[in-house]
């Protein structure tokens, strides 16, 4: 019998959960199957991942690729959490642990992004869990709920002998590709409704065709009848620019700070514990002066910002500086924390729970004229500028810049799209053979 999920208010003012929301709880819940959670960008995966995580009755960790997505998430990474290498996963040399009340203890593991999981990680897992929990089934009987669109972030394999590897042992990198699914399958749930283009039907059309790889000549012009010079823009600093790279982000950021009259002022990172800096949600070292354009990057407290919010700089004392926001109201901004987390297992209670070992304090402040592609993942923009320099270079790059945008109106170009800009790896929907659509 599946388990009942109490529902409390949605995590995120304005997103309702869905049929689909309720589909997706009740499959998981059910216990029986593994669950693949996938939809177009801004169809409310993380809210559900949220949803899952803090109403389940069972015992769960959340764990993901990296460790600012672990972070963003309040898990760990999959890395740490298994103790597996940061390279290529031999399942040969994976090792019992000396603690594992953890893994025993766990009934379902949550993996968010899991586009990025490629598949020596997936069988590292599965061999971890099956050698820690000392039961040989798939991922040692735990169930596991996966996150992610694989038409946004791709796995990374630079090195031309991985690629070979991959495509000789697994048919290709992805993590649905994995061996263990020789050995198991689960179903998939794809969210449908779309929150952040809601407004905009036409738009979410034009996204559709770049998300498939098939966008038609009337697609293309829609989109590049959006080409403006940025020396054209109405109002520069109401659009925040895309790049494809962090020196184009860092270039337009640096030139538009310098140009700022006035003193800057330097706010540094306070780190204790463990955490590593592969995995700092901020610039260690934030330089603002008055007039910066900055953007949240944390959800605040008592609710006067969220993450994603706008504001320019009005003033710089010594515990931080004082923000004007879009809606007029001026706020100090002071330094705030990010955990790093770990999973312990409390005997008495016998439930797993999270254990902070490690705090990043900082502004929840970035500078806001330029931000690269891949950093603006999950994000949502009134006004987008995007910038592909010299053009796309990775699966789904162009849809995810695209995505951010509310609608079509508040988009601009640098440069025409190119069909060549829309970039589809074919295998991405062979996920299906592993997971078919939930009924």
């Amino acid at each position: 019998m599946p388990v009942q999920i109490p529902r409390k208010p949605p995590l995120r003012e304005g997103l309702e959960p869905s049929a689909d929301f309720d589909r997706a709880l009740a499959l998981i819940e059910g216990g029986e199957q593994h669950v693949f959670i996938t939809g177009r960008a801004g169809t409310g995966k993380t809210t559900l991942l949220h949803l899952l995580r803090d109403e389940t009755p069972r015992n769960v960790a959340v764990v993901a690729p990296t460790g600012l997505a672990a972070i963003s998430v309040g898990g760990q990474t999959i890395h740490s959490f298994f103790r597996l290498p940061p390279r290529f996963v031999d399942t040969r040399e994976i090792r019992a642990l000396r603690h594992v009340s953890v893994m025993k203890a766990l009934d379902l593991l949550i993996i968010d992004e899991v586009s990025m999981v490629r598949a020596d990680l997936m069988d590292g897992i599965d061999q971890a869990l099956r050698l820690n929990r000392r039961n040989d089934e798939p991922f040692g009987g735990v169930q596991l709920a996966l996150f992610g669109d694989l038409w946004q972030l791709p796995p990374v394999v630079r090195e031309p002998e991985l690629k070979e590897y991959f495509a000789e042992t697994y048919g290709g990198p992805w993590f649905f590709q994995a061996l263990v699914w020789q050995e198991c399958a689960g179903r998939s749930v794809d969210l449908e409704k779309i929150y952040r283009q809601k407004d905009d039907a036409g738009f979410r059309t034009i996204l559709q065709h770049i998300r498939d790889g098939e966008p038609g000549e009337e697609t293309l012009r829609a989109l590049n009848d959006r080409v403006i010079p940025k020396a054209r823009l109405r109002d520069p600093d109401s659009h925040i620019v895309l790049t494809a790279t962090n020196e184009a982000a860092f270039r337009e950021n640096s030139r538009r700070l310098m140009a700022l009259p006035g003193k800057a002022k330097v706010y540094s990172a306070e780190v204790s514990g463990k955490f590593d800096t592969a995995a700092f949600p901020t610039e260690p070292v934030l330089t603002l002066k008055v007039g910066a354009k900055v953007m949240f990057l944390k959800n605040d407290a008592e609710k006067r910002w969220i993450n994603g919010s706008w504001g320019v700089v009005t003033a710089l004392g010594d515990e931080g500086p004082t923000v004007q926001l879009e809606d007029g109201t001026e706020h100090a901004v002071r330094k705030t924390a990010w955990e790093n987390l770990a999973y312990q297992y409390d005997r008495s209670a016998k439930q797993i729970t999270r254990e902070q070992i490690g705090a990043y304090k900082q502004l929840p402040l970035r500078l806001g004229w330029a931000i690269t592609i891949h950093k603006s993942q999950g994000q949502t923009f009134d006004r987008v500028y995007i910038d592909l320099g010299r053009g796309a270079f990775s699966h789904g790059q162009t849809y995810v810049a695209l995505s951010r945008c509310r609608t079509l109106a508040g988009l601009a170009l640098a440069q025409p799209v190119r069909l060549q800009d829309v970039i589809l790896d074919d295998q991405v929907g062979d996920y299906r053979r592993v997971f078919p659509p939930s009924p």
